[in-house]
């Protein structure tokens, strides 16, 4: 019982600073919003290579910029997040864009949709903020058809070039509300590629393939230099893998 009050205190607190980053989170890439999202449809024409109706999930979808360039090509898209400021900003983005997406307030480590009714799950900079990355995992099996995709983007977020730990945020508040929590999260440190092809391996999904963002990574550079050197030691990177269908 006391680890379960000790974790929601922990949650409360990383819904705290998402709530409070919403109102600037990924602004400095808001001019340029047109250009991210063809970034992101380029990349999901390679990766969904169908032309018929998928349905998505984004979870952690924060500002909803890639569930609203998925939407844009004619898929049917759900965004959850546990910040209600974070869909606020989606449910506006979307409606600047002119496209439906679904937005549903609802815990990455308790997804709030129903089992198996989804061709594609996805997230973005949203596995190292979990405390439960197992339970993140398994709710996308959950989520998912068999043969379902799953797409998880990460980077390496807390570390120096050499390997040594960064000392200190760009964001006050961060430090501030995740002195506690930081030390908690299994994958704020060493989110490679390779630990998380393994770990998503070991919750029965086929790992398809995993590279790095390198277009998506020029874009930002181009667009915030400053921000970008300040934030990337490599570029983020993808990873791909099927739900294994079940042989009965």
């Amino acid at each position: 019982m006391k680890d379960k009050v000790v974790g929601q205190k922990m949650k409360d607190k990383i819904v705290e600073y998402w709530n409070f980053r919403s109102s600037d989170y990924h602004t400095e890439y808001a001019h340029c919003m047109d250009e991210e999202m063809d970034v992101w449809k380029s990349i999901f024409s390679e990766i969904l290579l169908t032309d018929k109706k998928v349905r998505a999930v984004e979870v952690g979808t924060g500002p909803g910029i890639l569930a609203i360039s998925l939407a844009t090509m004619g898929h049917d898209v759900t965004g959850v997040d546990l910040s209600e400021n974070m869909l606020e900003k989606a449910a506006a983005n979307a409606r600047e864009k002119g496209v439906n997406i679904r937005l549903v307030q609802g815990d990455a480590e308790k997804i709030p949709l129903q089992d198996g009714e989804y061709d594609f799950v996805f997230s973005k900079y949203l596995l190292w903020t979990l405390l439960q990355p197992d339970k993140f995992l398994d709710e996308h099996s959950r989520l998912l058809k068999d043969g379902g995709l799953m797409m998880i983007i990460d980077g390496m977020w807390f570390q120096n070039p050499d390997g040594t730990e960064k000392i200190g945020s760009r964001f006050a508040r961060f430090e501030e509300l995740y002195a506690d929590v930081k030390p908690n999260l299994p994958l704020a440190k060493n989110n490679t590629p390779e630990r998380i092809t393994n770990l998503v391996q070991s919750h029965g999904f086929e790992v398809v393939s995993w590279r790095f963002l390198d277009d998506y990574d020029a874009f930002l550079e181009r667009n915030d230099p400053s921000v970008h050197a300040a934030a990337y030691i490599q570029p983020p990177h993808m990873i791909l893998a099927k739900k294994k269908v079940r042989s009965d």
